[in-house]
């Protein structure tokens, strides 16, 4: 068994900050050198908890595991399946928020010198996930630019690739932003172009590598693509789809649709293109930022729509799920609004994009919904998949 009160010890130097990092708010990271390298560490004392070190120069998360020692404290570095080849470290207790030991490889020894730095500890991390632990492994990959039509509307494709380190180049991430004729537009770029990672803790891919990394563990992996389906002078809709894995027991799929009004230079709520009862909503509260979440259509507009099922993903059981109200998202093309059913993921596989014409669709439209329409059908067709 594992010895977790004495690492947890050594990961807390005083108590004021073993208050703080209980509380989500502060924690402690560690500096300084191994032998003549500069690294940085993270000492999880906490149950299950995993303590990892970096080499500044490598930036590779190394995981640390306890051995049965009080003090001094033994700590192995696990790489691989080869424990015998292993580095093993030998920390003496921290004093004055200071720690030194020694490391060990065969009949290799050298110093280890460590100090304590104050971290603010994400609200549902440890301070092995916070930004001054993480970003430095986040930063480098590269974003690639190619400019692409849509119809006869321009755009540039960005595409992002992690760094080809500790698994990161797995990081995958597709987006795209249109030739900018207003500030709307510019807006609207800036919305799209989120979606890639800038090196901070609060990115999306930070979010999902974080606590891969945190754990030395498998780093995960991140596969999107934020595509244009429609781009006019009036409206930008997009399909944001994929799969990631960022723990857990299997790896998660995902498809949403989104539209932009660039006359306003802001997401637009397809939800309040249709009359009232043609939707139906989740009790909860949406994000802030976000929509109202559709739970179901109605009992029509769910036969209009599943009429134009695609007749070669017809099984019985994707269908009674597309019955179902597991929810849905809308987005637009040229020709009609399009709907997409949101999938758990054990039936993903049976996800489909169902657009809906506006002749059948126009008994469901608000007045917003049929001044889209009229919109469309008056603008130069600019669509695709």
């Amino acid at each position: 068994m594992r010895a977790a009160a004495p690492l947890a010890a050594l990961a807390l130097v005083a108590a004021p900050v073993a208050a703080a990092e209980s509380q989500g708010e502060q924690g402690t990271i560690w500096k300084g050198t191994l032998g003549g390298e500069a690294i940085t560490a993270c000492f999880d004392g906490s149950e299950g908890g995993n303590s990892v070190f970096y080499r500044d120069g490598v930036l590779e998360t190394v995981r640390l595991e306890a051995q049965d020692a009080a003090a001094p404290l033994v700590l192995t570095e696990v790489t691989g399946t080869d424990e015998a080849a292993s580095a093993v470290w030998t920390m003496q207790p921290a004093a004055d928020e200071a720690m030194t030991g020694e490391w060990r490889k065969g009949d290799v020894a050298v110093p280890i010198h460590l100090k304590a730095v104050t971290v603010d500890v994400p609200e549902y991390g440890s301070a092995c996930e916070s930004a001054a632990f993480i970003e430095p492994l986040l930063a480098g990959g590269t974003t690639t630019s190619v400019t692409k039509k849509l119809g006869t509307a321009g755009y540039t494709e960005l595409a992002y690739a992690g760094p080809a380190r500790a698994g990161l180049e797995d990081y995958h991430i597709v987006t795209f932003v249109i030739t900018p004729a207003t500030p709307a537009d510019e807006a609207i770029n800036a919305m799209l172009a989120a979606v890639l990672p800038d090196g901070t803790a609060e990115s999306e891919m930070a979010q999902c590598a974080a606590p891969m990394l945190a754990n030395a563990g498998v780093p995960g992996y991140i596969d999107q693509a934020q595509t244009p389906m429609l781009i006019t002078p009036s409206w930008v809709a997009v399909r944001n789809g994929g799969s990631n894995y960022c723990g857990g027991a299997h790896p998660n799929n995902f498809l949403s649709l989104a539209v932009y009004d660039r006359q306003r230079g802001a997401a637009a709520d397809p939800t309040r293109w249709f009359k009232p009862g043609a939707l139906a909503f989740y009790d909860f509260d949406p994000q802030p930022g976000q929509f109202r979440p559709i739970k179901g259509l109605s009992p029509a507009l769910t036969e209009a729509v599943m009429a134009r099922w695609p007749m070669d993903a017809r099984d019985p059981e994707c269908l009674e799920a597309a019955r179902s109200e597991w929810g849905w998202t809308i987005g637009l093309s040229a020709e009609g609004p399009v709907f997409a059913p949101q999938f758990p993921h054990v039936i993903f596989a049976c996800t489909e994009e169902v657009t809906l014409p506006w002749k059948a669709a126009r008994p469901f439209l608000s007045k917003e919904g049929r001044a889209v329409m009229a919109s469309l059908r008056q603008a130069p067709k600019a669509s695709g998949r």
